[in-house]
């Protein structure tokens, strides 16, 4: 799981090279790519990690209450999505759609924070608690699914 979270995270930062390339249609790519994983990650986080979470504990470590998790979650996909809407609007129309890559690369920035707050607490109270031999065998199937490559291109 630790390596699917780097491997976004490398993702992001090819998608930014990308962008300041202007290569925007490598950057919609690299983009949809990690929006995929993100959105599977987070619908397993919710569909999978949680209930088993929540079968372990009775009570919750301060910062680790499943709710935290929901709330983030409904972030991130906000912010998600609003990014690939723009982006696909950037290559279909790129006469009509204005790139102001300082303002852009300033909300990555905050995308990026609330990624790693999110797989923070994931690291911290979620994976540490659940039973690995059933988490790994329940999750293998749902990430064996994602495309993840040995390097970013």
């Amino acid at each position: 799981l630790v390596k699917i979270l780097e491997y976004c995270d490398k993702l992001l930062i090819t998608h930014q090279i990308s962008l300041m390339h202007k290569n925007y249609e490598s950057a919609l790519e690299q983009f949809e790519q990690l929006y995929k994983i993100r959105t599977t990650h987070l619908q397993i986080m919710e569909e999978k990690l949680l209930p088993l979470y929540k079968s372990v504990l009775t009570e919750f470590p301060e910062g680790g209450k499943p709710l935290y998790f929901i709330r983030e979650k409904k972030l991130i996909l906000k912010d998600l999505n609003r990014h690939v809407r723009f982006l696909g609007q950037l290559v279909l129309n790129p006469g009509q759609v204005t790139l102001d890559k300082v303002k852009l690369f300033e909300e990555y920035a905050w995308l990026k924070d609330l990624l790693d707050h999110h797989d923070a607490r994931e690291k911290a109270f979620l994976f540490p608690i659940l039973d690995k031999e059933k988490l790994f065998s329940e999750l293998s199937t749902f990430y064996s699914k994602l495309e993840i490559q040995d390097e970013v291109n």
